[in-house]
């Protein structure tokens, strides 16, 4: 692959050349290794899994893993159905459904926040068993939602379509 070319002795640095041609290198790498595809589309920004964490830590910190994983799994299905697929702090910051996680903080250098944030990762790529299909609500078991379809009772929460 050649690096540099005419245009780059414009600049007095070579790699104010490798900074301006960033894209064009990134091409003909592509073009020159066939190697198999990045997953990296695949990934969920940081910013999209630490909304989903922090609703897994506040919510169902204190539930099993599998109902921690049901509570990340009606955000990713709120997503799905609201036709916002990639915007998980869209779906949380809805007035009235969730805590407002802009005021938590929770512990980052916890085993807690590093198992919600794989969780909310995994979650979010879609991966991992369906434990609550199509559940678009969850409460705690001592006060049902009245008028929607249950699904599961998780530990101390119940999920509903």
């Amino acid at each position: 692959m050649k690096l540099f070319s005419a245009p780059c002795a414009k600049f007095a640095l070579p790699i104010l050349c490798l900074i301006a041609a960033w894209p064009t290198l990134d091409s003909a790498r592509a073009a020159e290794s066939p190697t198999k595809p990045s997953n990296d589309a695949a990934a969920p920004e940081r910013r999209q899994v630490e909304c989903v964490a922090k609703v897994i830590v506040h919510e169902a910190g204190n539930q099993i893993r599998r109902g921690q994983i049901a509570v990340a799994q009606v955000i990713r299905t709120r997503m799905q159905k609201m036709g916002i697929a990639t915007d998980a702090c869209r779906v949380v910051h809805q007035p009235g459904q969730f805590f407002n996680i802009d005021r938590f903080v929770p512990k980052r250098n916890s085993t807690q926040w590093r198992e919600a944030m794989a969780i909310a990762a995994q979650t979010l790529r879609g991966e991992g068993e369906d434990i609550v299909p199509g559940a678009m609500f969850f409460r705690t078991a001592a006060r049902p939602l009245k008028g929607r379809i249950r699904i599961a009772r998780i530990d101390n929460h119940v999920f509903y379509r």
